[in-house]
């Protein structure tokens, strides 16, 4: 049976254009002023200003769960984007201030040195200064909020904020200094995208908060199913709105904690014909979810979702499901929903893990067996016993092993998992006879990825910012 596919929000393509396009109406509208051109040098400098301005609105909203405009191409890629736009638009905002004494750097570098001095000590200019400054923090707490030490929730709880403060800094030096910005059209283009901005901010601060605790949604029961893994298994009201896909995750908070600071992303392993049972599997590796053993059923809980793009796509060919660690959540819920449906197609599940006590409901897979026409293949550091298992980290070989008896060419792949083990997975699927379109997965950091498809998602993410610089060559050099 195939699997119907909801397609929700705007193709790729189109919201490329749409960005460009808000990115790039600073210009736009400050070059239909009629304003006479300067030097190109500093021209160019004016063009990185005020798109870098432009682009902190946007970021505004690359960072939400817009499933109506970004459903389509999945919520990892829209914060892949927006992370790969934060690197983009620091260096826009870096090279700004340097454009403007580029044209005496090579002749007279006392003089350009001289005038960067001035730029950045200059109280006429200190809310640029200032922005700067607090770009440079966000990236680099962006960065650092992956390291262990760091706690999730305050960086939450600041990045939103600090993004603010920088973009209403920005504003106000583009209007105090910009020679465009004192025209009424382009005065009135920052108040458009502050006004989109923040309705951002109220959506994701005020309104969204306040609909996760809308239907009541408690703790049914807690379970340990694996090293250091949990299932939390959630109770909704007979009636809930959810709609979900398999493969999809929600944002949960856990009260007395409220979002959006304490909301975290879990994908659901169960699937819709559960509802209004839900199952999440859990990892036990940071200070939200080492504390959910204790939970008492009963316990309150908001959820906001469903979001993720990662779902079966229709179709009657075989289906390569390739997990590691806590990437079986997902897929779990997609073997849970083909059973339902009573789906027919060939199912092959390679699941890599630590080591035996690291498998995640083994029984349920077991169960899963019986139900379909799978196969699970087992890799881990500590081998298991049995035919179906091998002592190794995922390589070329285990995916050609697993392709094995199928119609590749025909074959969908669904991949969960560390971003290294994905992309070796990928490679060897797109060698082995997959294409491109075949082959599904959630990555948020693809800005760092080396695989294949994750330079190919990196560079449709650059070329959107290219099209930028080459508007603002064009309007350097009208």
């Amino acid at each position: 049976m195939a699997t119907s596919t909801v397609h929700v929000g705007l193709p790729g393509p189109v919201l490329a254009l749409l960005y460009v396009g808000l990115a790039a109406l600073p210009m736009l509208i400050g070059y239909a002023t009629g304003i006479e051109a300067s030097r190109p040098l500093s021209e160019f400098a004016t063009a990185l200003g005020l798109t870098t301005a432009a682009l902190l609105h946007l970021q505004f909203l690359s960072s939400g769960r817009y499933e109506n405009f970004s459903g389509r191409i999945g919520i990892d890629r829209t914060m892949g984007f927006h992370r790969v736009a934060a690197g983009t638009l620091l260096a826009f905002a870096i090279l700004h201030p340097l454009g403007y004494v580029a044209t005496n750097a090579l002749t007279n570098p006392s003089v350009a040195w001289q005038r960067l001095l001035y730029m950045l000590t200059s109280p006429r200019l200190r809310s640029g200064v200032f922005a700067l400054a607090g770009l440079i923090v966000i990236v680099v707490l962006a960065v650092l909020r992956t390291r262990p030490w760091a706690r999730y929730e305050y960086w939450r709880a600041s990045h939103g904020p600090l993004a603010i403060v920088v973009t209403v800094l920005t504003v106000h030096h583009a209007v105090a200094n910009g020679l465009y910005t004192a025209e009424l059209p382009v005065r009135l283009v920052w108040f458009v995208l502050a006004v989109m901005a923040g309705a951002a901010v109220v959506l994701v601060y005020f309104f969204r908060p306040r609909r996760m605790w809308r239907e009541g949604w408690c703790i049914e029961r807690v379970a340990r199913i694996g090293e250091r893994t949990v299932e939390l298994i959630l109770r909704g009201p007979t009636g809930t709105a959810l709609r979900f896909r398999a493969g999809q995750f929600i944002w949960l908070s856990i009260a007395p904690n409220r979002p959006p600071f304490h909301d975290h992303p879990f994908s659901v392993a169960s699937a819709p014909a559960e509802l209004p049972l839900l199952r999440l599997v859990v990892g036990e590796v940071g200070d939200c979810t080492r504390n959910f053993v204790p939970l008492a059923p009963g316990t309150r809980v908001a959820i906001d979702g469903p979001h993720g793009s990662f779902v079966l796509p229709p179709g009657d060919g075989p289906v390569v499901l390739i997990a590691g660690g806590l990437g079986i959540a997902p897929m779990l819920g997609i073997l849970a929903d083909a059973a339902a449906k009573k789906d027919r197609r060939p199912y092959r599940l390679l699941y890599a893990a630590r080591n035996p006590r690291a498998v995640v409901d083994a029984g349920r897979l077991d169960t899963l067996r019986a139900q379909l026409d799978l196969s699970v293949h087992f890799v881990m550091d500590e081998a298991l016993s049995g035919p179906a298992s091998r002592q190794a980290r995922v390589n070329v070989e285990h995916i050609r092993e697993i392709l094995t008896g199928i119609e590749a060419h025909k074959a969908v792949a669904m991949l969960c998992g560390p971003g290294r083990m994905m992309e070796t997975a990928a490679d060897a699927l797109l060698t082995g006879g997959l294409c491109h379109e075949a082959i599904h997965y959630e990555r948020f950091d693809f800005g760092a990825g080396k695989g294949q498809i994750d330079r190919r998602r990196r560079r449709q993410a650059l070329s959107v910012f290219l099209a930028l610089v080459v508007i603002m060559l064009f309007f350097s050099i009208r």
